[in-house]
């Protein structure tokens, strides 16, 4: 499906004698088509799940990702280490008791080993349906806005440290929203918590405009980021063709 806004966008830039990549029209058209379909609607969408084989790794649930970051980030391996952590909260991600109790290096690299040993499937079947289950085909990264920049700056936050925040946030509102209790909201998706509060103020009839805006911002940045890329790659072409 093509957006009629990025479609726009990328012969624009092809109009300003610039030379955007398919790449590039890709990511812009990924971003477009969340702000023009918008965010979820209903509760009721069921998150992703992929498969190895007959294993399942389900999208990254609430537990799953305050775990990921209060105790597996913390602990010194390797980057093929973590990235099995990750592969073991896609796995448990909606059996919040997996996670209780596991939080010592030693116990966390314990479990996911003795986890490892258990699976049928390869590390590139798992690559494969964890990426989906926690992206799906819809993985164009968004730049950072200048706005958001500011503000993680001033506030010493890391974009790990202000998704968590922003998670236990909308775990309130959940909660506020449907009178859920903690431990089933710990098996929802961002998603799908977001999607709660959401169906809940458009019935008591608000107006709902955070996501829409925020879509907005992804987009705008991005578009300003390669263009930016765009012109510097020119004007060094043009550099070294006067040279």
């Amino acid at each position: 499906m093509v957006s009629d806004l990025a479609k726009g966008d990328w012969e624009d830039l092809r109009a300003e004698g610039l030379a955007p990549t398919l790449e590039d029209f890709d990511r812009l058209n990924q971003l477009a088509l969340r702000l023009e379909d918008g965010a979820e609607t209903t509760p009721a969408n069921h998150p992703r799940i992929g498969w190895a084989g007959d294993v399942p790794f389900h999208e990254p649930t609430a537990c799953a990702l305050m775990w990921l970051q209060d105790y597996a980030s913390h602990v010194k391996c390797d980057a093929e280490t973590r990235q099995m952590f990750f592969y073991f909260a896609c796995a448990h991600a909606t059996d919040p008791s997996v996670f209780n109790g596991l939080e010592a290096p030693k116990d966390i690299e314990k479990a996911v080993k003795k986890w490892l040993r258990s699976l049928p499937c390869t590390e590139r079947e798992m690559a494969r349906a964890c990426h989906y289950a926690a992206w799906g085909f819809d993985d164009a990264v968004p730049a950072i806005s200048e706005r958001r920049m500011e503000y993680l700056l001033r506030t010493g936050r890391s974009a790990a440290m202000e998704n968590l925040v922003r998670l236990e946030r909308v775990m309130a509102q959940a909660a506020a929203s449907t009178g859920m209790s903690y431990i089933d909201l710990l098996s929802q998706t961002p998603s799908r918590l977001n999607a709660m509060v959401v169906a809940a103020q458009v019935e008591a009839g608000a107006t709902v405009s955070r996501d829409t805006a925020k879509c907005q911002t992804d987009y705008s940045a991005t578009l300003r980021e390669i263009k930016m890329r765009l012109e510097k790659e020119r004007a060094e072409k043009e550099e070294r063709s006067d040279g």
